[in-house]
């Protein structure tokens, strides 16, 4: 049995008194907590934004919201398929965890945890392969956006003559991405601290890109690749007038004209347009062409 003096509360003596607690020391090993959660992401889709990216990971707190998403660039300046996330805490790192291998559009996505270290080390490797030059390369522009509204973001920066390029879709119309080309290297890293920077009502992504991968606005979509479902229906000889069709984004990069028509079965389509940009590549776009207006209004449901 405990006794009487065991379960008193008094205060002890000066002799009994605690030895002072070791100082604390905030480098130390056993002391220091982790601050940085980082996990990446590959197989991502190239038209994927970091909106996207939150999205994909709704469960998690991203640090800094769209600042806390890093997507990676290849030396082209275009988008790797690969980001690295930063996350609030080791529970957020879980939850990112339970969407490995999991296919949002049909794509299969990787995620796995990595140190600060691994994480730099990547993204150094990631900025020396992209070739130092005088164009960057803006993504996620308003539709609206104009030559004016670019040059006047990049205020203080000297922006060469005709040095801005809207990249526009098959259709003539913006597609939200523009290559700017200045005077100096030394401005064009000037213009690569604006990212993440608001224009208009949007946030715009800037990466380096190399002054051969600006594509000529002049040049024909050639590489757009037309697939006639059936022998008996001949092709649209002049597209333009047609109202019966179905623009499509988001598509996977591997997808093929023959599965955009399963798809779409039973409802019978008469052409399909699938989208290659100037480098003959998908661009993730294909338009969708159908006999009469009621098989596209039946295609859209």
């Amino acid at each position: 049995m405990f006794s009487q003096r065991s379960l008193c509360s008094e205060a002890p003596s000066k002799d009994d008194e605690y030895p002072p607690l070791p100082e604390y020391t905030p480098g130390s090993e056993e002391n220091q907590a982790k601050e940085l959660f980082i996990v990446q992401a590959k197989g991502l889709p190239w038209s994927c934004t970091a909106e996207d990216i939150m999205s994909f990971f709704s469960e998690c707190r991203i640090r800094g919201g769209v600042n806390g998403v890093h997507i990676l660039y290849n030396k082209y300046g275009k988008p790797s398929g690969q980001a690295f996330i930063e996350l609030e805490h080791e529970e957020d790192v879980g939850k990112a965890l339970d969407q490995h291998r999991h296919y949002p559009r049909d794509r299969l996505i990787e995620v796995r945890e990595v140190t600060n270290k691994d994480a730099e080390a990547i993204l150094k490797a990631s900025k020396e392969r992209v070739e130092t030059d005088t164009v960057v390369r803006l993504r996620g522009l308003p539709y609206s956006c104009t030559e004016g509204d670019i040059i006047r973001f990049f205020s203080g920066l000297d922006v060469v003559e005709d040095g801005v390029t809207i990249i526009l879709n098959r259709r003539g119309k913006s597609s939200g991405d523009a290559f700017v080309e200045f005077a100096t290297k030394a401005m064009a890293e000037k213009a690569l601290k604006k990212d993440r920077e608001i224009l208009g009502n949007r946030y715009i992504e800037i990466f380096p890109a190399m002054k051969s991968a600006i594509p000529s606005q002049n040049r024909s979509w050639q590489n757009d690749r037309v697939f006639t479902p059936r022998a008996e229906d001949p092709p649209l000889r002049n597209t333009a007038v047609t109202k019966n069709v179905i623009h499509m984004r988001g598509l996977p990069f591997d997808a093929k004209a023959e599965d955009i028509v399963k798809f779409f079965a039973p409802v019978r389509l008469m052409k399909v347009v699938v989208e290659f940009g100037p480098e003959g590549k998908p661009t993730g776009e294909a338009e969708a062409y159908f006999k009469t207006h009621e098989d596209a209004v039946l295609a859209m449901s």
